[in-house]
This record gives C-alpha cells, sequence and structure tokens, in this order.
C-alpha cells in the first residue's frame, strides 16, 4: 500500500469526498454535491454493525465491517468515489505542544524530534501530521501546534477497507477534528468557547474549541454500548430490546421506569467522567477560553432528554447538535429522517466536507 499520509487537519474543500463514519455500532455515510455556499446534501444513511467487529477504533473482523459498508453503499448508491474517513481511540495522539519553530517548513523539518518527545509509540510505526495554531501573544517565541500520530496499522487498515468496497481512500481524518469541522458548517465562525461531545457506543469525544479552533481535546472510553449493558442487567431484556429500549422507549409503564432509571444512572457517571476533564482544563486555561455552552452529538444524542440532564450536571447550556443547520438537501432526501438522524451524523458531515488532494 502507498505510504499513506494524514491530511492536512483545516484544510480547505478541493474536490468532493463521501464521508464514512466508521463506529463501533453504526457506520454512517454522508455525501454533498457542489461545495461551499452552494453545498447541497445529497445522500445520507447509516448501516448497523455486528458486536466486535469494531473495538475502541481497531476493525477486529474486516469482513463484517466489509460486508456493512458494501450493504451500506448498495443501499445508498452515492456518486462520489473519493471518501473520506476518520479514526480515534488509543491509536491516535493528538496533544497540543509549543514548538521552537515558526515557519511550516522549520515545523515540518523538525516534526520527527519534537514528536518523538509525546508519542509513546516507535516513531517508525505512526504517520504523523500537525497544524499551525494561531499564535500566542503572551509566548511570541516559536509556534503552538496540534500534533498528531496515529499507527500506521490502523490508518492502513482503514484505507484499505475503502479500497475494497470500490472507494478511493482521499482522506484519513481524526474524528476530533472532524467534529469540528462539522460544527463549524451549522453555526460557522463562532468566538465564544464551547464543548463538543460526540457520545458514541463504545467512546466519546471531548473537545473544547475558540474562535473556529480547537483547544483541548480528550477521547473517554465512555458511551451508549455501556447504557444498553446495564438495561439488559436491570431489566432482563435481550441485547437487540435493550437497544431498541434505549433510544425508542416502551409502552410498558414499569419497564419505562426502570430503563428511565439506568438512563439517569449512567449519564450521571458519563457526566462525572466530562466534570474531570473540564476540570482539568480549566486548571491550564485562561478564564476567558471558559465555555458555557455544550453541544451534543453521536448515537446517543438521540436518547430522550439528554441535554436536559447534561445541562442539570455541568450546569451549562446543552444543545444536541444539527450539523445540517444550514444546507440545502436535494429532493431525495427524507427530512423526517434526516432530523431523527442528525445528530448522530455531525463526523460523518464533518468527513464530507474534507478536501480530496
Amino acid at each position: 500500500m502507498k505510504n499513506f499520509k494524514l491530511n492536512s487537519l483545516f484544510g480547505k474543500k478541493k474536490q468532493p469526498t463521501v464521508g464514512i463514519d466508521l463506529g463501533s455500532h453504526t457506520i454512517k455515510l454522508v455525501e454533498f454535491s457542489g461545495a461551499g455556499p452552494s453545498r447541497k446534501l445529497r445522500k445520507i444513511g447509516r448501516a448497523l454493525l455486528p458486536p466486535g467487529a469494531i473495538v475502541d477504533g481497531s476493525i477486529k473482523d474486516g469482513n463484517l465491517v466489509e460486508d456493512a459498508l458494501r450493504g451500506l453503499l448498495a443501499n445508498v448508491q452515492p456518486k462520489v468515489k473519493r471518501a473520506s474517513t476518520s479514526i480515534s481511540g488509543y491509536s491516535v495522539i493528538v496533544k497540543r505542544i509549543h514548538v521552537p519553530y515558526i515557519t511550516e517548513k522549520e515545523i515540518e523539518d523538525n516534526l520527527l524530534i519534537e514528536a518523538e518527545k509525546y508519542v509513546p509509540f516507535e516513531i517508525e510505526d505512526v504517520y504523523i501530521d500537525f497544524s499551525i495554531l494561531p499564535a500566542d501573544k503572551e509566548n511570541p517565541e516559536g509556534a503552538d501546534i496540534f500534533l498528531v500520530a496515529a499507527k500506521r496499522e490502523i490508518v492502513d487498515t482503514y484505507a484499505g477497507l475503502l479500497e475494497a468496497v470500490g472507494l478511493t481512500p482521499a482522506v484519513i481524518d481524526v474524528d476530533a477534528f472532524a467534529l469540528v469541522n462539522s460544527f463549524e458548517s451549522a453555526f460557522g465562525d463562532v468566538s465564544e468557547p464551547a464543548v463538543l461531545v460526540d457520545i458514541g457506543a463504545n467512546k466519546t469525544n471531548l473537545n473544547i474549541i475558540r474562535d473556529g479552533m480547537p483547544v483541548f481535546a480528550r477521547d473517554m472510553a465512555i458511551g451508549g454500548e455501556q447504557l444498553t449493558e446495564a438495561i439488559q442487567e436491570a431489566t432482563g431484556l435481550n441485547r437487540d430490546d435493550a437497544e431498541i429500549a434505549k433510544i425508542a422507549g416502551t409502552e410498558d409503564a414499569v419497564l419505562s421506569g426502570e430503563i428511565r432509571q439506568v438512563v439517569v444512572e449512567m449519564v450521571d457517571l458519563w457526566l462525572e467522567e466530562i466534570k474531570k476533564a473540564l476540570a482539568f482544563f480549566r486548571s491550564t486555561a485562561k478564564p476567558e477560553e471558559y465555555p458555557e455552552h455544550v453541544f451534543l452529538s453521536g448515537g446517543c444524542a438521540l436518547l430522550a432528554d439528554i441535554d436536559k440532564y447534561f445541562f442539570k450536571g455541568l450546569e451549562l447550556e446543552t444543545t444536541k447538535l444539527n450539523p445540517f443547520l444550514n444546507v440545502s438537501y436535494s429532493k431525495d432526501i427524507d427530512l423526517e429522517y434526516l432530523n431523527t438522524v442528525a445528530s448522530q451524523m455531525a463526523i460523518a458531515n464533518g468527513l464530507a466536507m474534507r478536501s480530496a488532494e
């Protein structure tokens, strides 16, 4: 396989790509026609994955994932064959660091030396990329960058999967930055700091952004699969029924009460982890960087009242993120379906906006 380089994290769009978010529970797909203000949502879809097919961002059963992705492509039939996908979890290191260099060329020439100080993997086993952040007026010597290091094995596996189903892997991104891209597509340039929380099946991406740029990113091993298992244990439901009841609810009043109690208890545990991350950020941040608004996305954003739980637990205004707020749609888009799954499509939406070299 060719030497695959991580895409420049905040590059402008050059050619359209179809965004494919390979989650551990669901594959999500978003495709646009056009670009910029003329961008129009053309295709959207999702497909369930069997449990264990993808774990902690690593593809464990390539055949199962390939079959699910083939089925999704056959159902949705996107026109674009260039694809963007993203990775996260233990195989990716995203860290904001300060380097004693100013120009992009100086940073690139010395990136390996700097990366060895922060990357816990053998340097020859990872792909490395960076993005220069806005200059810090209080520390004008050098530059702040986001350093990204991803295991070659994981990146190559994801790229190989796309190739196996007939797509051209144009961009391998990072979940956290695709989420930021998606937020910006919905709200434009927002100067106020905000927290973006994407809660998937087995992991949660937390990003704090300010002036349209991330200032803090963290992956946490919490997600909807924990909640499904807790509902099973509390109610005796099988996995499939617990998964359905988790999102859609049930007309059984007693069972509904039991599930609601489990949801409250689990979300409280999630909030404790998020509070720790926010407290760590505040310990080194400036007061003007403290966020006052949370935007929720991911499969668990579909949970009833989860925005209310977050508002109560964090004492921060909380909104479910709809990444398609400022997007026009093709006539084939089912708007009822789109509104139902919008929050779950945030990362796929951000990926579909990436540039293809």
